[in-house]
């Protein structure tokens, strides 16, 4: 019971704990400047850092569909110069969740007004299209504010976010650890394989019981049978807390739609996953298509941050989200030995990245279009993805 607290703990603040938060080592804060400092809070709490002594703790007010936090009286950077909707991803917390505050709290105090939505899908740890409609006003309220407006979806998140940018007030989308298509989601969930794009073949990596849980999670609420759903939330849980654990007692009380949903997850055949995932019910495959950012045209400017030792969303998701963008529209930021949930041990080189992305936000704050020609600095000194 101990390691499955610990397993579901982790999996909760998954979202919050990962965005741009680094161990950041004084080299870097000295050269980072400001978005060093920023950095610098997020990960240790603004009140023990340079961010915190030099500006006043921003509000935070509670709103029946979102959290506002807004900077201090009397700030150095004066009224809000741009609006953030920011989505955790997948946390049972929610906007409540702890872990979030630290990260709401430094972005204000950096100048943003920081809206954190309620995203119902998300707070169930299941894939849901309110959530896109929850990000949407957001989005309008920012912009009905008179503010500039950019979307943040980590993980999951990424979806609703990219999908809410879509003819909408946002200027700017930021993605961290985010996806492209449902599909390959789910044949690196199963198999551990992925592409690159303009890749035939298969790249392999050790399949994560993590990721298989999380798929079983998201879709488990779009069993048309009640208690298919409560079996694959089981399921997915017990993949998380016992990675070799069998789940052939769960299969046998289960329909064939839920059977099919787990059979997707132990496919080790990539080529077979697209199979897999027509044999789910309808349900599930209409809420997994509404969700997919791979069915739009994306035009949104799109700042997509991914570290390359991802292991339960492969950074080639990443890459394949910037090249279905326009030319121009999309600035990748691969950044070295960055992973998806936990930032200790970061190099040097991927902590000088992280901070390049976060400059390039708080340019934009200031009125640069990061997908402006040159953008691609942002990465500069990155190690390009093998």
């Amino acid at each position: 019971m101990v390691r499955a607290s610990r397993i579901r703990r982790a999996f909760r603040t998954q979202a919050v704990a990962v965005l741009l938060a680094l161990s950041l080592t004084g080299c870097a804060r000295l050269i980072g400047g400001e978005a060093g400092v920023v950095l610098e809070a997020i990960e240790h709490g603004p009140a023990r850092t340079e961010l915190g002594r030099i500006t006043p703790p921003p509000s935070r007010t509670r709103l029946p569909d979102a959290d506002l936090w807004l900077p201090g009286s009397g700030a150095p950077l004066g009224t809000p110069r741009a609006g953030l909707v920011l989505a955790p991803g997948f946390s049972e917390g929610g906007r409540d969740d702890p872990r979030l505050q630290p990260l709401a709290e430094s972005l204000a105090r950096a100048g943003f007004a920081v809206r954190v939505p309620e995203l119902p899908g998300a707070r169930r740890l299941t894939l849901d299209p309110a959530d896109i409609a929850a990000m949407r006003r957001a989005a309008e309220a920012e912009a009905a504010a008179g503010r500039r407006v950019a979307l943040a979806g980590i993980s999951f998140a990424a979806a609703p976010a990219l999908l809410a940018g879509q003819g909408g007030p946002a200027e700017l989308v930021l993605t961290l650890g985010g996806f492209h298509g449902l599909e390959p989601l789910a044949v690196f969930a199963a198999t551990g394989a992925h592409r690159a794009p303009g890749e035939a073949a298969w790249r392999r990596d050790p399949p994560t019981p993590y990721a298989a849980g999380a798929f079983l999670l998201a879709v488990s609420a779009a069993m048309p049978d009640g208690t298919d759903g409560l079996l694959l939330r089981q399921a997915g849980w017990r993949l998380l807390d016992q990675p070799t654990a069998s789940l052939d007692d769960l299969a046998r009380a289960m329909t064939p739609a839920g059977r099919a949903a787990l059979a997707l997850v132990q496919e080790r055949d990539p080529d077979r996953v697209p199979a897999r995932l027509a044999a789910l019910p309808a349900l599930a495959r209409e809420r997994l298509a509404a969700l997919d950012p791979a069915r739009v045209a994306l035009a949104t400017c799109t700042l997509a941050i991914h570290g390359l030792a991802d292991t339960v969303i492969p950074w080639t998701q990443s890459a394949a989200l910037a090249a279905a963008l326009p030319p121009g529209r999309a600035v990748l930021v691969p950044v070295p030995g960055f992973g998806h949930v936990d930032p200790a041990g970061v190099p040097l080189e991927g902590q000088l990245v992280l901070i390049g992305a976060m400059r390039a936000l708080l340019e934009w704050r200031d009125g640069t279009d990061p997908c402006a020609a040159g953008a691609a600095g942002v990465a500069s000194g990155a190690a390009r993805p093998t």
